[in-house]
């Protein structure tokens, strides 16, 4: 297993295995190729965005961003997806134990997402010391 920087030919493979993953439940993403592409090529330019490599295929993508904040500079985790044939061999681990190392090397101190309240990988997020925040919450506004 392999975590590298994703390369610019690759983001359409990217988007790809990202709306496959999303669209599945508890996420039930209904979003354009078009439009997850467009998202990936903006994040290539404002953020990160890294894969995991296992025999030669991209397992996972992790895409993030550094934000400042009052408290200093803080990771936002925008998006982390698996491929379902790779999803028990450790890759979202390895890819939150890489953004973390990343941090850590550019002493960020904090990191942030947010996650679907239904997600299946909440109990994985705490076992690896991740919290919920007790004093935020999201708040969103569909626009007509």
């Amino acid at each position: 297993m392999k975590i590298r920087k994703a390369k610019p030919n690759e983001l359409e493979e990217i988007a790809k295995i990202m709306l496959k993953e999303f669209s599945k439940p508890p996420f039930n993403e209904r979003v354009s190729f078009g439009f997850a592409f467009d998202s990936l090529k903006f994040y290539y330019n404002l953020g990160e965005i890294y894969v995991t490599i296992i025999n030669r295929e991209i397992a996972g993508i992790l895409v993030f961003k550094i934000e400042k904040y009052w408290e200093g500079k803080v990771i936002i985790i925008e998006d982390l997806a698996v491929k379902e044939q790779f999803k028990k061999q450790e890759v979202e681990k390895a890819l939150l134990n890489f953004v973390e190392s990343y941090a850590k090397s550019r002493n960020i101190k904090r990191i942030l997402f947010t996650t679907n309240k239904k997600s299946k990988a909440i109990k994985f997020y705490k076992k690896l010391g991740y919290k919920e925040e007790k004093n935020r919450i999201n708040f969103s506004k569909k626009l007509k």
